[in-house]
């Protein structure tokens, strides 16, 4: 077994204190004795992790306050066709900076390499060989490279901008992810390392959550290919000395450590299920306070049991994925991908357990069960058939209207930007006749939030809002969605109320959304609006019942809250498998 090396080269069996850079970079805190190791302590080839930014939003335009004067870089005029705007990050290895393409009038990241590890054999090389390597990909699940080059002794990189976050960042903001959700970002890291395998025989080989993007829009995105490889081939040498090693050692396989020249595509199977390990639990699967240590658990050991929140099925997905000797993984990415779909197939029961009351203290018992017919569709795959759906961002709904959601207009430049994102974008419109039976004042003596029985169970009364054809009913003046295609408009029918964008209240008269999206494939549905614990969440589960693949982004909606509506609505929303960007 090799001994892993520090970046000056020097022998290392325990971690040593990193840059201050390398802190803020993992999140602005030095790391504790029981720790990991952070990243830049790994056994890495000398290339920079992008997205380890100072601020865990890879988007934020703020960036450092960094003037242009005492930037060197920011000096620079014409960077690989780019006009340099913000440093967006830094680490142990290089630095981040935001961008816009001249020709492409696109928004960009350039990635430079410190100056002073040009000086060190073979760093640049490697360096422009992963831009290289990214170019050679047509994956919408890997970050895009766009050129590589150097300009006054500066190596660069420009590549996609990514308007998102790591997974690392999410975990230290939520420490777990949801269980449906976790399979999702696997699958999809999964699918990606299986496409560039089959294109260009890659290996990726540092796979963990600082390498993988969540995007705004709900996307997974694989990113970082510095230490990747080229499988082997009969007659090609290999770019990696015999008896190196690299990568993020909590992350390793046991035959990474020994030889990293020598590991195949099981070597990132056994990453990406320590990181989905991470993801449910909320700590590494092997943790030690030196290195030796922790390659002797990862060797020797097996990591503590899952919550036991996590279903068997999960359980044995993670453990077939970090077997420690690779010929008894899985082996191969069809094989894990049909293995990742069994363990969400047995989250199935879930979905009927999102019949349970969105707030206690204002509704029903129960959000009632869908009146349904024929099959429903299977869950949607990773291609572009999303669709952006905006609930209800109407005058009554906002600061001065009749049933008014607090920061309901903060919503409406979110969605506006959001919205240019989206091919399909559709809005739902809530549409009262002017003596609508929800209202409290067609019920002589009723007051607001009071309750009635209807046709259909027990209906809150609401104070008249959206009336058909008045001002309140309009959607904000400031709300700019020229490309939306359908505006379904809802509550119409005088005695059924309507929450959902696919059925009335009555849970059986449809709005004929459902079948609109079928025909048009639209099966990945992202959801913004107003309010998030009524007809968002409403709309949100309907959804998942139907079979749609669900994402609520939570900067595009606002909630009434009344009395822990807007918690008991995201725990129904998480345990039906709707994802929370």
């Amino acid at each position: 077994m090799s001994t892993p090396h520090d970046e000056s080269g020097a022998p290392s069996d325990s971690p040593k204190s990193p840059p201050l850079d390398d802190a803020s970079a993992a999140g602005g805190e030095p790391p504790s004795a029981v720790d990991p190791p952070p990243d830049d302590f790994n056994t890495r080839s000398g290339l920079p992790t992008p997205w380890d930014t100072n601020d865990s939003k890879h988007s934020r335009e703020a960036g450092e306050t960094v003037g242009r004067d005492d930037d060197p870089y920011l000096r620079l005029t014409d960077v690989g066709r780019c006009m340099l705007q913000t440093r967006i990050g830094k680490g142990g290895m290089g630095v981040v900076y935001k961008g816009r393409h001249r020709d492409l009038d696109i928004d960009v990241a350039v990635k430079f390499l410190h100056p002073h590890l040009t000086r060190e054999p073979g760093t640049t090389d490697r360096f422009l060989r992963e831009a290289r390597l990214a170019a050679r990909l047509q994956c919408s699940g890997i970050v895009r490279v766009f050129t590589c080059g150097e300009t006054g002794g500066h190596y660069y990189i420009v590549q996609e901008y990514v308007d998102g976050q790591t997974l690392s960042a999410h975990l230290r903001e939520r420490q777990t992810i949801p269980v449906a959700r976790a399979l999702q970002i696997a699958e999809a890291v999964a699918q990606a390392l299986a496409e560039a395998l089959k294109q260009i025989r890659l290996i990726h080989r540092d796979v963990k959550p600082a390498n993988i993007l969540l995007t705004c829009s709900g996307h997974v995105k694989l990113a970082d290919l510095g230490l990747a490889k080229v499988a082997a081939q009969p007659g090609v040498a290999s770019q990696t000395a015999a008896g190196t090693t690299l990568g993020t050692p909590s992350y390793m396989p046991p035959e990474q450590f020994n030889d990293a020249s020598r590991v195949d595509h099981r070597a990132d199977i056994y990453s990406l299920g320590a990181t989905l390990y991470e993801m449910l639990a909320g700590r590494p699967p092997f943790r030690s306070d030196s290195l030796l240590a922790l390659m002797k658990q990862i060797a020797e050991t097996e990591p503590a049991p899952l919550p036991a929140s996590v279903p068997g099925p999960v359980c044995t997905l993670v453990a077939r994925m970090m077997n420690k000797r690779a010929e008894d993984r899985i082996q191969t990415y069809d094989e894990l991908l049909r293995a990742m779909q069994t363990a969400q197939r047995s989250l199935g029961d879930v979905d009927e357990r999102v019949a349970r009351n969105i707030a206690e203290a204002v509704g029903p018992t129960m959000i009632p069960q869908l009146v349904v017919s024929g099959d429903l569709i299977c869950h949607a795959s990773p291609t572009e058939n999303r669709v952006l759906l905006v609930v209800d961002i109407q005058n009554d709904f906002c600061p001065g209207g009749a049933l008014a959601v607090k920061g309901g207009d903060e919503v409406v430049s979110v969605i506006n930007k959001l919205s240019r994102r989206f091919a399909h974008v559709i809005q739902t419109q809530d549409w009262h006749c002017e003596d609508h039976l929800s209202f409290a004042s067609s019920h002589p003596g009723k007051k607001p939030l009071e309750r009635v029985n209807l046709s259909y169970g027990e209906q809150i009364l609401w104070p008249d809002h959206c009336v058909e054809r008045t001002p309140g009913a309009e959607f904000h003046p400031r709300l700019d969605i020229a490309h939306c295609e359908l505006v379904v408009r809802k509550g119409y029918h005088r005695d059924i109320d309507s929450y959902s964008a696919f059925f009335e209240n009555d849970r059986k008269t449809p709005t004929g959304l459902t079948g609109y999206l079928r025909e048009r494939g639209l099966t990945r549905l992202f959801i913004v609006g107003l309010a998030t614990d009524f007809c968002v969440a409403y709309s949100a589960l309907d959804a998942r019942r139907l079979g749609f693949e669900v994402t609520v982004i939570e900067a595009g909606c606002r909630g009434i809250d009344v009395h822990g509506s807007l918690a008991a609505a995201w725990q129904q929303m998480e345990e039906a498998g709707v994802i929370r960007a």
